[in-house]
């Protein structure tokens, strides 16, 4: 019975010096190099793809789109919006999901005006500016791979000078 105390109590010793040498498998830092790559696209054929064929907008070699509400005027006579009014412009531009997962379209608007839930709405008691809304015919605000949806553009001027400008920022969450 010595005998068999003896080696239960060495295989004990054992298992415990080897776990103690070997360590227990955690760890509390790794320090790692990866390679990374993105791919870039133009506006037209990235993952969210921005076109247009609206007079205000111009796309600049593919690469990205421009909206220019007070441009040289649309090639028809036209010198700019009208005074004192709300004037509304429609699919000024298109949003497509080129993706693949479902998104959320949201717009953040850093000039004078905001993000309107319906351009068709603002009036002059809304005050100067551009407003801008993504348009809710159908595709709403969530678009799957594939599918698209419009921006709708209000511009308000109540002072008979020029409304001043500012960045437009298209927000795309996976839903």
């Amino acid at each position: 019975m010595t005998n068999r105390r003896k080696f239960i109590a060495g295989l004990g010793a054992l298992a415990t010096g080897s776990a103690a040498a070997m360590g227990t498998g955690a760890f509390t830092s790794v320090e790692a190099e990866r390679g990374v790559s993105v791919n870039t696209a133009g506006d037209a054929n990235a993952y969210l793809g921005l076109s247009s064929d609206n007079d205000f907008v111009t796309n600049n070699n593919g690469d990205q789109l421009s909206i220019d509400l007070g441009g040289p005027g649309n090639g028809k006579g036209g010198l700019g919006f009208n005074r004192n009014a709300a004037t509304v412009v429609p699919e000024v531009f298109k949003i497509t999901n080129q993706g693949q997962d479902r998104v959320r379209i949201s717009l953040e608007y850093s000039g004078q005006g905001s993000v309107a839930s319906e351009v068709d709405n603002v009036g002059l008691d809304d005050g100067e500016g551009v407003y801008f809304e993504v348009s809710d015919d159908g595709g709403g605000t969530d678009i799957s791979p594939g599918n698209s949806t419009t921006v709708d553009v209000a511009v308000v001027e109540t002072d008979g000078n020029s409304v001043s400008g500012g960045t437009l920022t298209i927000n795309a969450d996976e839903v």
